[in-house]
């Protein structure tokens, strides 16, 4: 027998509904009817208008939904696949009394009856909202015919459903034990909404999470109560709208040390969920994360596994790491190349694993480390022992295919987040980030952000076309700032923070409070060249010959720590 839905396969699914506050209600979403679960059609959304045969219905709402439906009318799915089913949701409206809709095997009055579902009164044929029951399936696959009984007049409109079930694995769901934390709150949708049992994602039934719009890289966990060994992860998307905000996102399983022990990357849109088998990990904290800015917004995540360990303590402090691979802190690899102390290239960012001494993932694995050292050693200065020592990341072509080369016409932004931890002994000078321009004019390193001694400051390529601007004087190494270098049509500008906010605010549009300003002008530069690109790193300031007698020394080495970085050309968030 058959196991596929034949009218899905013929095209994309059409949602209409309303969404938060946050959004335009009237937000198209569409999705593609793949299998993400069990069978052809669970955990699909499943359009009602798709049926293969009815009788008495009429499409209603612009062609997005069945409705004109009276007492004994019913819409068939030919040849449907339902196996696993254990229960249905429903978007449905009814600006009359209601009804109840059946769900049979095989015919609409004889066949077996695998479960009801009761709608009533929404307040209009418009306003949908979700219907939730049970199923039991003790038939095999057949026709599948939704039939629709009550009292006289219209009953109700009825825009798409969607079978539910349990997880492939035999264990349970512990996700519902743990404890939830994200990011950040919006619009009221906390953390525990996604471990609360309930998986519909219309937001007005309370149950979807929101992070804060606009925020870098929003993420979501679970804490196990007890260390499990977790075989599968299913995670439930916002369905009312928005549903492509949940894409390109990680899926990481961290052990009780904080070590992380899984790692996977969903590019496809859950709809309304996927599964992921993890082909069991012990671990008890599983952390949804996105790539980009989009808000996160989960209805449910689901961990099942069985509890081998000891009770582990859920309230302990949240980390945020990123990844155990240096690719793991670019938004693309392919965009940047790093010139070695030696004064070689790795051109191929994506593969390359870490350098000890020059390029490598901090213990807690949230920051990526620049260091150069000057001890003599095999990474101790350039081949010729005369120029400055780097471990620099250079801007190439966003496909990797050659290096960038931009005017300073348009609108081009450079973010860093990152601390400065160590500075060479003798000649404590370090450049952390840059712009740089046309050598041949003179304009190479055109502005800088640069540290002498714990004098934080810009330098415009060594005062040759202005003098140095101070950020701060007292900088503590190891302070975590963030920097953002804009050019808009040669206008050059730089933001500094040391709070945490300042990418937030620049996408929101108002991060002129964290502007740099020269007597008084936010424009600290403004002058045309060509030849541009950024540079994000470590580039210190010192070699063989200006660190004398301390020269050779283990301690003697410029280090950065960058936790985020990206660039934009096209006047976008960043």
């Amino acid at each position: 027998m058959k196991n596929y839905f034949k009218p899905l396969a013929m095209g994309l699914l059409v949602v209409f509904s309303n969404c938060a506050t946050d959004e335009l209600d009237s937000e198209l979403v569409e999705t593609n009817p793949t299998s993400t679960a069990l069978s052809a059609n669970l955990n699909s959304i499943i359009q009602a208008e798709a049926y293969s045969s009815q009788s008495g219905v009429q499409i209603a709402g612009s062609g997005s939904r069945v409705g004109y439906i009276n007492n004994g009318d019913w819409i068939r799915f030919d040849d449907f696949d339902y196996s696993g089913a254990s229960s249905v949701s429903i978007q449905a409206s009814s600006g009359n009394s209601g009804g109840i809709i059946e769900f049979r095997a095989g015919s609409p009055t004889g066949g077996d009856l695998l479960g009801t579902v009761s709608v009533s009164n929404t307040g209009g044929w418009a306003n949908m909202q979700t219907f939730t029951g049970s199923l039991n399936d003790d038939s095999t696959n057949s026709d599948l015919y939704v039939v629709f009984t009550g009292s006289s007049g219209y009953l109700l409109d009825i825009d798409s459903f969607t079978l539910s079930g349990n997880s492939s694995s035999s264990s349970t769901n512990l996700a519902l034990e743990g404890t939830a934390e994200q990011s950040s709150t919006g619009y009221g949708g906390v953390a525990s909404r996604a471990i609360d049992g309930n998986t519909s994602g219309v937001w007005n039934q309370n149950s979807v999470t929101h992070s804060a719009t606009n925020e870098y890289q929003s993420w979501w966990q679970v804490r196990l109560a007890n260390d499990t060994n977790i075989e599968e992860i299913v995670i439930w998307n916002r369905t009312n709208c928005c549903m492509d905000r949940l894409s390109n996102f990680d899926v990481f399983v961290y052990n009780v040390a904080g070590n992380q022990v899984y790692k996977t990357t969903i590019t496809e849109t859950p709809t309304p969920s996927v599964t992921i088998n993890t082909g069991g990990v012990f671990g008890n904290r599983v952390r949804v994360k996105l790539k980009d800015s989009q808000p996160l917004s989960l209805a449910e995540v689901q961990v099942f596994g069985e509890s081998t360990g000891e009770p582990v303590d859920p309230v302990d402090p949240v980390d945020t790491p990123t990844g155990s691979n240096p690719w793991d802190f670019f938004e693309n690899c392919n965009q940047w190349k790093i010139t070695w102390v030696d004064g070689s290239e790795q051109k191929q960012l994506c593969s390359q694993g870490e350098v000890t001494g020059q390029y490598e993932v901090s213990d807690n694995q949230d920051a990526l480390i620049f260091s150069v050292y000057l001890d003599g050693g095999e990474l101790g200065t350039t081949s010729d022992q005369t120029g400055y020592s780097r471990s620099e990341l250079r801007e190439r072509e966003e496909d990797g295919s050659s290096d960038v080369y931009w005017t300073t016409d348009g609108d081009h932004a450079l973010y860093i987040q990152q601390a400065i931890t160590h500075l060479p002994i003798n000649k404590s000078h370090l450049v952390a980030g840059q712009i740089h321009g046309n050598k041949s004019e003179g304009i190479d390193d055109s502005m800088v952000v640069r540290l002498e001694d714990d004098h934080l400051f810009l330098s415009f390529n060594g005062g040759d076309l202005r003098e140095d601007l101070t950020i701060k004087r007292g900088y503590t190494l190891g302070t975590k700032f963030e920097v953002i270098f804009r050019i808009i049509d040669g206008k050059h500008y730089c933001y500094y923070s040391e709070d945490g906010n300042l990418r937030t605010a620049y996408n929101n549009g108002n991060a002129n409070n964290y502007l740099l300003s020269d007597g008084g002008n936010t424009v600290l530069m403004d002058i045309d060249y060509d030849d541009v690109y950024f540079k994000v790193g470590n580039y210190t300031q010192s070699n063989e010959s200006t660190e004398e007698e301390y020269f050779g020394r283990s301690d003697n080495y410029g280090e950065v720590y960058v936790y985020a970085f990206n660039v934009n050309h096209k006047g976008e968030s960043i």
